[in-house]
């Protein structure tokens, strides 16, 4: 019943979870909408700390969380896509802006909820059953409406368990075990796994009188920080040591600095009496005080600090043979070293590059027609064995050409790496473009058609049989076979053509999974276009110079005259 003690917990796990779900709804719409283009672009701009520094803190305000961009941070880094150094200066932004979200809920705007909620449910029901952006808005706006709604009643109980003399007996007995407190804030926001509904609440809390203690108060906010830190650290524990060092990285900074705090609080406790504003807002301008603080400490550190965590936490070490050169002599072993066959050395290696692009083709294929993301760091390790073995062929090959080889030979070395080039251009598209497809379309709630998932295995099957050709025509070198391969060049070409046009036929007939699904098909046919050229550059090496091939654009692709 109202005004009992259980209507009063009740209350608070209701607002809680409110205002839970209100930031879930929230980050949910802005992804749906720009989470494609943060992917894109989040690698290209971390070239610098102050901008590494504001993306963070932006990425943060839009998610309205600092967790959900340390984990997107740790899947980018696991694929190498960020640096540790610029993903750890990242994280200590990302935190600053969540601090200034909890800053702008405790302002007065619970009364805009009503027009929020309203249109929100306006944008999303009339948009529902489209891809419009709109909707995501308004599911945008039906999360902060439910964030001002939860603040709301969050303020009524804790201004009811203010007057409370047990909730205050606990409280203040928590004054005399800071050590405690802290330790208590902390499993709290690790089990909310949200430091914003954490320290709103306590904001509440203490705007309604339940303390004035200045150090618990200071104690209750380093609490947050350290339990903000830890649900990365869990959800990424058993991903790929890239991707954990961000975040184990980002949850030291975090301990050093409430340890620091700790052990100096009698000195810095006073620091919230002589803030301004009410006392929920000083309660958040200490939060965002102590990420400063991180910030203007450890941004000149992040250098070093990603030095040791690459220690830390380094890959599993490989056999040579695994990710290495086989059959001509690595980077360690120096040039010089020839063998008797090089050219047969040299395309054996190049073999071991097409294998290793087909075997990562044959593993994206697997995920997009199951809509499991789950292969994407074995591929982006493979990529790394393209790029190893991609310099090794090239420096071998410039060896080759030091020592003296006839023309025939020289020709087939060169054909060779610029076949080698074009082979670990194709890795790039599969690791950078392919293989985020399937977790994107998951988190979006998207999926291919059934006619479109038949064409894309029906091409990726031609895809990866030019492959096996190549390999027979890197061997053999005959002209007979290179000239299969250049027609199947152009098949695949058509059959791209014809996909494309089916797909588009789909979509005139209203398939909805056609239409949600619609950029990352066209996409995907783009790509594979791409790479078969790439894999089937060879064949017009192979063939006569005096033999036209019927198609330009391969032919200024890999060097020769029209």
């Amino acid at each position: 019943m109202p005004g009992s003690g259980a209507y009063e917990l009740s209350m608070i796990l209701g607002a809680a979870a409110l205002l839970l779900w209100g930031v879930r709804m929230a980050r949910t719409g802005v992804m749906r909408v720009y989470g494609a283009q943060i992917r894109r672009v989040l690698p290209r701009v971390l070239n610098k700390r102050a901008v590494a520094l504001l993306t963070g803190a932006g990425a943060a305000t839009i998610l309205q969380s600092s967790i959900a961009v340390a984990v997107f941070t740790s899947g980018l880094a696991a694929v190498g896509a960020i640096p540790v150094v610029d993903g750890l200066i990242l994280l200590l932004g990302a935190d600053a802006g969540s601090a200034v979200v909890a800053a702008l809920l405790t302002l007065n705007l619970k009364a805009l909820w009503p027009l929020l909620m309203f249109a929100g449910y306006l944008m999303h029901s009339i948009y529902s059953d489209t891809d419009s952006p709109f909707k995501q808005f308004g599911r945008v706006c039906l999360g902060i409406a439910m964030i001002l709604i939860a603040l709301t009643f969050m303020s009524q109980v804790s201004a009811a368990l203010a007057a409370s003399d047990l909730i205050r007996v606990l409280v203040s007995s928590l004054g005399d075990e800071l050590f405690i407190a802290v330790l208590l804030f902390a499993i709290m926001t690790w089990l909310a796994h949200s430091s914003i509904a954490i320290l709103l609440f306590w904001a509440s809390l203490v705007q309604a009188g339940i303390t004035a203690d200045s150090g618990l108060i200071l104690a209750a906010v380093l609490g947050i920080n350290l339990g903000n830190a830890a649900p990365p650290i869990v959800m990424t524990w058993n991903q790929a040591a890239a991707a954990r060092r961000i975040v184990v990285g980002n949850g030291l900074f975090k301990l050093t600095g409430v340890f620091a705090c700790f052990a100096g609080l009698s000195l810095i406790e006073r620091l919230y009496d002589v803030l301004p504003g009410a006392p929920s807002f000083r309660v958040v301008l200490l939060h965002i005080l102590f990420n400063c603080a991180l910030i203007a400490v450890f941004t000149g550190l992040a250098r070093p600090a990603a030095r040791f965590l690459e220690r830390l936490f380094a890959e599993p070490a490989r056999a040579a043979g695994e990710i290495g050169p086989k059959y001509i002599p690595g980077k360690t072993e120096g040039g010089g070293k020839i063998d008797l066959l090089p050219v047969t050395a040299l395309s054996r290696e190049v073999l071991r590059i097409l294998g290793t692009v087909q075997t990562m083709l044959e593993m994206t294929l697997a995920m997009l027609l199951s809509g499991n993301g789950d292969k994407a760091p074995e591929i982006a390790r493979m990529e790394e064995k393209v790029n190893v073995l991609f310099k090794a062929v090239r420096a071998y090959a410039v060896d080759l050409t030091r020592q003296g080889v006839d023309d025939p030979e020289l020709r087939r070395i060169t054909a060779l790496l610029r076949y080698t080039a074009s082979l670990e251009n194709a890795g790039d598209v599969i690791c950078k473009t392919m293989i985020g497809i399937p977790d994107e379309m998951k988190k979006n709630g998207k999926r291919f058609s059934e006619a479109g998932k038949e064409e894309l295995d029906r091409l990726f099957c031609f895809l990866i049989g030019n492959t096996h050709l190549a390999a027979e025509v890197v061997m053999a070198w005959q002209p007979a076979t290179a000239g299969v391969l250049v027609q199947r060049k152009r098949d695949f070409k058509s059959m791209c053509r014809d996909s494309s046009r089916r797909h588009i036929d789909r979509l005139s007939q209203g398939v909805s999974d056609a239409l949600e699904s619609s950029s990352a098909h066209l996409d995907l046919i783009a790509d594979m276009r791409w790479i078969n050229t790439q894999v089937a550059s060879i064949g017009y090496d192979v063939l006569p110079a005096s033999e036209d091939s019927g198609d330009p654009a391969a032919e200024q692709l890999i060097g020769h005259p029209e």
